[in-house]
């Protein structure tokens, strides 16, 4: 198993990985991104190269189901430049949300259907790998339950999987480890962050409230890290455990101290 982090790509950023002891760093790509230039991203594979890193994902953050037609079009298309970009710097996992427009369940299905349907091939021809982070946004990711997912997997090949992220599970009540063993064959990538869920507010403002949980650095929340590594461990996952930063405690000049408590946390258990 590799240990990286959500983050970027310039010099400074790299010797940080590598001085702290990452593997690697999953980076962000949208519709125009710099890195979907071959000559760019040829550079920048060189410097991961130097330092011994790797590109562990290629997230394509964008809206899939977007009402303007034309931006969920240029979207869908910026997918496959994603693909190839992931292959050409050395992974075979895309990670990206399920975004399938305004929340009617119903027509999220059809355009999950037709959107993915889609993205499994280009994935297929590329030989990558497709990982659906599992955060809610507002239920306009429809892939953010174990309910959602057996229905959503059964209409895709299983190059559509997930980027499993625990930390959305909690704050849902739903159990986080049930859903690895479910859907073991479905988990291509996996977010290290933790949810912090503070009881005393939760009592007071209900869970339709605001307050009463936050993402934390794994290991300063209510996951238990080793029951997880144990889940993965069963399941004969080999793929990469990356931190996503959502620790309000550690941001700004903090974030890099964040990111080596996190690693430390989570390098006991392997």
């Amino acid at each position: 198993m590799r240990f990286g982090y959500c983050g970027g790509y310039d010099a400074k950023e790299l010797d940080f990985a590598k001085r702290t002891g990452f593997d690697g760093i999953e980076i962000f790509v949208h519709t125009g991104h710099e890195l979907l230039k071959p000559s760019v991203a040829k550079r920048v594979k060189e410097e991961f190269d130097k330092r011994g890193l790797k590109v562990l994902t290629v997230f394509h953050y964008e809206d899939f189901g977007n009402p303007d037609k034309a931006k969920a079009r240029k979207a869908q298309a910026t997918f496959a430049k994603a693909a190839r970009l992931a292959r050409a710097m050395g992974t075979k996992v895309v990670t990206c949300n399920a975004f399938a427009g305004p929340v009617d369940e119903a027509e999220q299905m059809k355009t999950f259907k037709r959107v993915f349907g889609g993205f499994a091939k280009v994935a297929k021809d590329e030989g990558v790998v497709v990982g659906i982070e599992n955060c809610p946004h507002g239920r306009r990711n429809i892939a953010y339950t174990p309910a959602l997912w057996e229905q959503l997997f059964d209409m895709v090949p299983r190059q559509i999987g997930l980027e499993f992220d625990p930390s959305h599970l909690v704050w849902q009540g739903i159990d986080y480890l049930s859903a690895i063993y479910e859907f073991a064959d479905r988990i291509h990538a996996f977010h290290a962050k933790d949810t912090e869920v503070k009881d005393s507010v939760l009592a007071d403002v209900g869970i339709y409230g605001k307050g009463w949980w936050r993402y934390r650095m794994p290991g300063m929340g209510q996951i238990d890290w080793n029951e997880i590594f144990t889940a993965l461990y069963d399941i004969g996952y080999k793929g990469d455990m990356i931190i996503e930063h959502e620790d309000p405690f550690f941001g700004g000049a903090k974030r890099e101290h964040g990111l080596e408590l996190g690693l430390a946390h989570l390098k006991q258990y392997y």
